[in-house]
């Protein structure tokens, strides 16, 4: 409410910023006594170059088609002067303004020409109509000083900002020709609203609402909340802008003496075909980092909207196994590789059978992806590392999601229990044990295949803390078992099969800013239990494991160019192995080498010794029982600095230091540098390279002192990368990364091809040796398509060679993991109204496998064993499949929905994963890989 001022005098005079040449002593007079301010706006602020200044900058006889094609072609004028504010001119505050005390921001489209003389004046948004043209009168009399396109003077378009202010304190006292005037209708706060975006209800800030007839323009709060206040009665046109949102308009009638409330539910807007927009390119802190998000995470063919099965289409990722659930990073094990949470680490990042990933989509914030070369913050692996970010789920409002289609269901639910404390949870269950035999009816086939049935959850608890601190606790946990699915009635195979993997976390993450916003802290305890059991004929293993953890992670940026990352785990894992084990024995026919069966027996990474290895032997068996307790732990520090030297090279030295101990007497300290180099040789090109050491303890099977030694050093690997970044200069929207990496290992733990050793007068059984050593080398090419208006994609090719000695004294063999060639195409095309259609196709080289010769009936066990050619002698067929998804989506005010097909093997391509023998190893089968499998599921959101 306005105070009335007794006097005016020259201390207590409003200060009037603005003022026409020549304007009536009465205005001017008005103008002074009225308590108000024509502000100058904030020019270096309000300063945003349009489309104006390409056409203006270009030569005159350029027409407008030229010009979109030499923006298309990549050759954009740029602003190498921006023009300066040499004279300003005092706007007067209108009078009607005055009497209805309003004020605001007068929001205008200048052309400047190339002398610095303004043009044309264009107002795009005012809260009062004389409002806009006292600035504008104000503005056609300012001078600039040029601006210069390519180091020449050019015409530019500028957007200006006048702002008048009202002093709320003050009231003029009219002279008395004006008493007379009838004073202005009264005026009332009745108009309230608020601003969501359609189909989940989230609050919009910033959205600017003008009510049309009398020129009035507030802006949403980050509530999306907004109010009118001092609208007379009458009827309005109210209109919510957004540049982001398709404009909105109601028509609403404000009565007197009552309140009326608007709701806006703004659709989100594409962004236009002639919008052009610039993006800043945040450089990165490693030779290979590849960071997933947006629409690319869920709408990749053949993952069903999963954005953690994203990762499998890129370079370096090796086709995952049928019945698998780990990644295949650069030829290596699994357990080379990490995947992890927040960076803590999880077994199982994928359920079998080339399910949905163990994490609901509604908890990912950013999926990164190392194929080597990882930084110092992570340890405890010699490969890859998948590293997934949970996002901050704290809620304001209620919101859930479900996702129902032919192999699970999942769903999902947000509750805020306080202003500061939400609750989040998620669960997804499969029924793919029912839906595939009918798959296989359905088609004609008679086919023995492997079915998973899985859970996983999630519940999470965020709270806020003073200040920018945060607090949150993740309860999340994975079940999956595999079992035998058969539609054949008459069968010669006889096989028990039960694979289960099940883990469970709890993990609490504190998370401390530091007041001059330069640093951070987050501190996480957590705790776990891992399961992982296999039964079939005449094998039983469980390894039952409890985990305890503790990790913090520090970073400071101590100058503009230097940034520092340190931090400490620990992490103690206490595992029982149980288990009824066929223990191998050999004997060779007359006349073949000397050798033995390696690490991985047939068909599974084993490896012969020395000699050229086991051209053709036999294995016979016989049960015994163990029941082994060990525990392992490590500690691990790490420091790094993100250092730019110049604009142009950045260097990440990172040092980090481990202590294993899986032993009483048996501690293992590491000491591991690592360097990655990016160098910025031109605008769109980059060079990198990357040089690091990695160490793991052996698998606890390993190390235990009944099947195992006990006295095994660290697993080791050496990484090396070389590469190069090129962002095509005609085609902004592509970019090509390509790079050479080489990936040696040694003092790999192998068994040993003499296991009795003398040892102070007396035999001893040592199993392993850490003599075993390997390589992988290859060639990582992606061809990618940013996420633009109606097209994403990517062509990933992985030349990969890998090698590894099975056994002490062998020689290197192809290792089981090794895929010499991998190509994976993927496409997704929107075609307007909530349209999209997206295709995958990957063509991958076959896996190595151990030929089986046929079988010999043991006597003593009464049972036929195997006999096994060459370890990884042969190559399974080349497997080949395309995927196809298509999704449409539907916008409401309060939720969305959408329904999508997803067909996997299009073409039912047979890819056959492993061979079912009968039990004298004659007879054989093909056991096939996912058959043509089309899911149509619907998912929505509220």
């Amino acid at each position: 409410m306005l105070k009335t001022h007794p006097s005016t005098t020259k201390s207590e005079r409003p200060r009037l910023r603005g003022g026409a040449a020549g304007a009536s002593p009465i205005r001017a007079w008005l103008a002074r006594v009225a308590g108000v301010s024509a502000a100058r706006g904030e020019f270096a602020r309000g300063l945003l170059l349009v489309l104006g200044v390409v056409a203006l900058g270009l030569p005159k006889s350029a027409s407008a088609q030229n010009i979109r094609e030499e923006v298309k072609k990549g050759k954009e004028p740029k602003l190498t002067k921006p023009p300066k504010l040499l004279k300003f001119v005092k706007a007067t505050y209108p009078r009607d303004a005055v009497d209805r005390r309003i004020g605001g921001k007068v929001i205008m489209s200048i052309t400047v020409n190339k002398l610095g003389k303004v043009t044309k004046v264009e107002v795009k948004s005012t809260p009062l109509a004389s409002l806009g043209k006292a600035a504008a009168a104000a503005v056609k009399q300012f001078v600039f000083s040029p601006a210069e396109v390519d180091n020449k003077p050019a015409p530019v378009v500028v957007r200006y900002s006048y702002n008048f202010v009202l002093r709320k304190d003050f009231e003029p006292r009219l002279p008395w020709w004006v008493k007379g005037d009838k004073p202005p209708p009264k005026a009332t706060d009745v108009l309230i609203g608020q601003i969501r975006e359609a189909g989940n209800r989230l609050p919009l800030a910033g959205v600017a609402v003008a009510v049309m007839e009398v020129g009035i323009e507030v802006k949403s709060d980050n509530r999306g909340r907004f109010s009118v206040q001092d609208l007379p009665p009458g009827t309005y046109s109210v209109q919510a802008i957004s540049l982001q949102h398709k404009r909105q308009v109601v028509r609403i009638t404000v009565d007197e003496g009552t309140q009326s409330r608007i709701k806006f539910y703004l659709q989100p807007l594409k962004k236009s075909a002639y919008e052009t927009v610039v993006r800043g390119k945040r450089r990165q802190t490693a030779v290979t980092r590849v960071a997933l998000r947006g629409r690319q995470l869920t709408t990749v063919p053949g993952t069903f909207g999963d954005p953690v099965r994203v990762v499998e289409n890129l370079p370096g990722v090796a086709r995952i196994p049928y019945v698998g659930g780990a990644l295949l990073i650069r030829g290596a094990a699994p357990g080379d590789s990490g995947t992890f949470l927040d960076g803590v680490r999880i077994p199982l990042i994928y359920h079998f059978l080339g399910g949905p990933s163990v994490l609901n989509a509604e908890f990912i914030k950013r999926i990164d992806y190392y194929p080597g070369n990882a930084d110092a913050r992570y340890g405890r692996l010699t490969a890859g590392v998948v590293d997934v970010a949970s996002r901050d789920t704290f809620a304001k409002r209620w919101h859930g999601s479900f996702d129902v289609n032919l192999l699970n269901i999942g769903l999902m639910l947000q509750v805020p229990i306080t202003d500061n404390i939400s609750v989040t949870g998620a669960m997804r269950r499969s029924y793919v044990d029912a839906i595939l035999p009918l798959v296989f009816k359905a088609a004609d086939v008679e086919a023995t295949t492997v079915v998973p049935i899985y859970y996983d959850y999630q519940l999470r608890v965020d709270a806020k803390l003073s200040g920018d601190d945060k607090l949150s606790v993740l309860f999340f946990g994975s079940d999956d078992d595999l079992e035998l699915a058969s539609n054949e009635e008459d069968s010669d195979f006889s096989i028990d099969f039960n694979s289960k993997t099940t883990f469970h976390r709890v993990l609490v993450q504190w998370k401390t800013f530091f007041a001059n916003g330069k640093g951070s802290s987050r501190l996480q305890p957590w705790v776990g239990y891992d399961l992982v059991s296999f039964d079939t004929t005449g094998l039983n293993v469980a390894i039952r494991s409890r985990l305890f953890g503790l990790r913090e992670d520090f970073q400071y940026k101590l100058r503009r160019n230097l940034r520092i990352r340190a931090g400490a785990d620990a992490e103690v894992n206490i595992s029982t192995f149980d288990a009824q084990i066929p223990v191998l024995k050999r004997w060779r026919d007359p006349g073949a080498p000397a050798g033995g069966l390696g690490r991985g027996g047939p068909g599974g990474g084993g490896g012969p010794g020395g000699g050229g290895g086991v051209q053709q032997s036999s294995l016979t068996a016989e049960t015994q029982r163990f029941d082994i307790t060990q525990t392992i732990g490590s500690v691990g520090l790490y420091v790094d600095a993100i250092w730019s030297l110049t604009p142009k090279l950045q260097l990440i030295p990172g040092l980090r230091f481990d202590l294993f101990f899986y032993q009483e007497d048996n501690i293992r300290p590491s000491l591991l540098p690592r360097l990655t180099m990016r160098y910025d040789y031109r605008k769109d090109t980059t060079f990198k390279a990357a040089a690091g050491m990695y160490s793991r303890a052996p698998s606890p099977g390993l190390t235990n002192a009944v099947t195992g030694n006990p006295n095994l050093v660290l697993e080791s690997a050496a990484h090396f990368a070389l590469g190069v970044e090129q962002r095509l200069p005609f085609y902004k929207p592509v970019f090509i990364d390509a790079q050479l990496y080489y990936l040696h290992r040694y003092e790999q733990a192998v068994r040993n091809s003499q296991p009795f050793q003398v040892l102070n007068r007396s035999a001893r059984k040592v199993n392993w040796l850490n003599a075993g050593r390997g390589f992988s080398t290859g060639l990582e090419l992606i061809i990618k398509h940013d996420v633009t208006r109606y097209f994403y994609g990517w062509i990933a090719y992985t030349l990969s060679l890998s090698k590894q000695q099975f056994e002490s004294g062998g020689e290197l063999l192809r290792f089981t993991f090794d895929q010499r060639h991998i190509l994976t195409m993927v496409g997704s095309v929107r075609f307007g109204a909530g349209w999209e259609f997206g295709a995958r196709f990957r063509l991958v080289s076959g896996r190595p496998e151990t030929p089986v010769l046929g079988g010999v009936f043991d006597a003593d066990g009464n049972r036929y064993s195997q006999r096994v050619g060459e370890v990884n002698s042969v190559s399974r067929q080349v497997f080949h499949q395309l995927d196809l998804r298509l999704e449409k989506t539907w916008l409401f005010k309060l939720w969305r929905l959408s329904f999508y097909l997803d067909v996997q093997n299009v073409y039912n391509a047979d890819n056959p994963e492993a061979t079912l023998f009968d039990y004298r190893f004659i007879e054989s089968g093909p056991l096939r890989g996912l058959p043509l499998l089309p899911t149509l599921g619907v998912k929505g959101s509220f």
